[in-house]
C-alpha cells in the first residue's frame, strides 16, 4: 500500500517542521507549504491537508480550504488554530483543531478521517 502525503501549511516554521518529523514517523510523505499561494499547486499531490488558519499574507486557512475542496473535493481538511471562534461557520474543514495540541489528538483526528475516506488505520 502506497504511503499518505499530507499537506501542512503554517507560516511558523517550527509549527511546519515538528509536524513533517510527527508525520514522517507516523509513515506518511509530507509536503511542507509557508502560505497558501505556495500550497496550491501541491493539493492535487496530497492524501490529507492540515493547515494554519490565521496566516499573514492575505490568505487565511478558510480561503485554502475552499480552494482545496474545489480542487481536489474528497480530500480530508483540518484547520490548526490558536482562535477557533475566528473561523468562520462555513470554512468547510472536516475538523477544526485548537492550538495547541496534543501530537496523540491530531493522531485520531487524522486516523479517523483516513478511516471515513476508507484509506488507512484499521
Amino acid at each position: 500500500m502506497d504511503k499518505k502525503t499530507i499537506l501542512v501549511v503554517d507560516d511558523e516554521g517550527d509549527t511546519r517542521y515538528l509536524l513533517k518529523e510527527f508525520f514522517t514517523t507516523a509513515g506518511f510523505n509530507v509536503l511542507l507549504c509557508e502560505n497558501g499561494t505556495l500550497a496550491i499547486p501541491h493539493i492535487s499531490k496530497a492524501d490529507l491537508f492540515i493547515t494554519d488558519f490565521n496566516m499573514p499574507g492575505g490568505m487565511n486557512g478558510a480561503e485554502l480550504t475552499k480552494i482545496t475542496k474545489r480542487e481536489k473535493p474528497g480530500m480530508p481538511v483540518i484547520i490548526m488554530t490558536g482562535a477557533p471562534l475566528d473561523v468562520p461557520v462555513d470554512h468547510l474543514a472536516n475538523k477544526v483543531i485548537e492550538k495547541p495540541f496534543k501530537f496523540e489528538q491530531l493522531e485520531e483526528v487524522i486516523a479517523d478521517l483516513l478511516k471515513e475516506e476508507g484509506g488507512c488505520c484499521d
